[in-house]
């Protein structure tokens, strides 16, 4: 009973000081209120990254082999030539693998009567269409009959097919890559600019055995595109395709791989670098502001101290112990920041509505802000609550009352 007694006590000392408790409040209300803002960007950019990823086709159970060594997109090596279709082969023979694609990758000029563009074109598979989830805007995809004929069909992205005809339907009309005519057989549907300027519509698809003999004339390939059977498979096929690739490539224990795996998870964290780096400078300064809110909290308490020693020194000739005194400032001081975490959630919440309102930076709200809200308010609250919590103790109660 005593403890809910100091409570009481406890409830009614910051009642009688408004301003005081007020003053105490707002300091961690800014600092939870900026750390509730931050993290819901953050975790409103990443799903922002992530769902662009996978609009793109690059959903959660897939990932991409690379020829060369290096990290993501930085090659440390020229014109790897070590990837063939018989890694290709052997990744689909893969019980846990459910659609390879192997690719080959050249940026070449595209020409149309007058017009021309440089654009991406890739020498793929028919399973490309189902492995990217890249519908058709129009006419068909490649098929089984164009690989075996080795046909000079191309399939155009939203960029170059803009660029090459103007309004014009590409159905059925013929381009030129380098000194090869192919003949138009659909249209990509457009997905538009990423956020950092990538344009995934300026790509071209033909099929990969005309790539390799009439176009590029290799046999190594660039890629493989790789989905696994579900999302939790991945990381088990990436180390399968690894021990794979080493053994057919002939690499020694010490080698280094002479491929790369590009994943959901590292575009994210490329992409998102910049953000990231923010966002921790940003939650260093909120925690400065939650410390800096701590430190008035205790000062305040300090000063209120010595303005109720009448009503400490009542309290202990009525009977209360020291601990009585230690646990009613100890509550004050907890209860305050309890309540500037809850009005800074609130606030953050707030402020995160409005940047969605007006489109502003993506946010994304989860459980982590109260869980955040509540851990630091109680830690910043009993941490700087104790001293002066145990100065009032000490006080006796011949010296309050003189």
């Amino acid at each position: 009973m005593r403890i809910f007694r100091n409570l009481r006590q406890a409830l009614r000392g910051l009642g009688q000081s408004k301003g005081n408790t007020f003053l105490m409040t707002l300091g961690i209300l800014i600092g939870i209120g900026s750390l509730t803002v931050i993290v819901a960007i953050g975790e409103g950019t990443k799903a922002k990254v992530l769902e662009r990823i996978a609009n793109m086709g690059f959903g959660p159970e897939s990932f991409s082999v690379i020829a060369g060594s290096g990290r993501l997109f930085f090659a440390r090596t020229e014109n790897p030539t070590s990837m063939t279709l018989q890694d290709a082969d052997d990744i689909r023979a893969m019980p846990t693998v459910r659609i390879v694609v192997p690719r080959q990758r050249v940026s070449i000029k595209a020409v149309y009567r007058a017009n021309f563009t440089e654009t991406r074109v890739y020498g793929a598979t028919p399973d490309w269409e189902e492995a990217r989830g890249w519908v058709l805007s129009d006419g068909e995809f490649f098929g089984d009959e164009d690989m075996e004929r080795k046909r000079r069909v191309i399939v155009l992205g939203a960029t170059p097919a803009k660029k090459l005809f103007e309004g014009e339907d590409p159905i059925g009309k013929k381009i030129r890559l380098g000194q090869v005519s192919f003949e138009v057989i659909g249209l990509l549907e457009e997905k538009g600019l990423t956020e950092s300027g990538y344009d995934p519509d300026d790509r071209a698809l033909i099929p990969l055995t005309t790539s390799m003999s009439r176009l590029l004339h290799q046999t190594h390939l660039d890629s493989i595109k790789v989905v696994a059977v579900s999302p939790e498979k991945v990381g088990e096929v990436m180390e399968a395709v690894r021990q794979l690739l080493r053994r057919n490539h002939n690499l020694s224990p010490l080698a280094e791989d002479d491929f790369r795996f590009i994943t959901p998870e590292g575009i994210m964290q490329w992409v998102t670098q910049s953000e990231q780096a923010l966002n921790r400078m940003l939650i260093l300064v909120s925690t400065v502001s939650l410390l800096v809110g701590g430190i008035v909290i205790m000062n305040i308490l300090l000063v209120s101290i010595r303005e109720r020693v009448r009503e400490i020194g009542i309290r202990r000739c009525f009977g209360a112990r020291r601990s009585d005194i230690t646990q009613q400032f100890l509550f004050e001081s907890v209860f305050v920041s309890l309540l500037g975490g809850v009005f800074g959630v609130v606030f953050g919440l707030g402020v995160c509505f409005l940047l969605e309102r007006f489109d502003l930076l993506p946010t994304r709200v989860t459980w982590e802000p109260f869980a955040l809200a509540f851990a630091f308010s109680s830690v910043i609250g009993l941490v700087f609550g104790i001293q002066p919590a145990r100065q009032a103790a000490r006080l006796s109660p011949e010296e309050t009352l003189r």
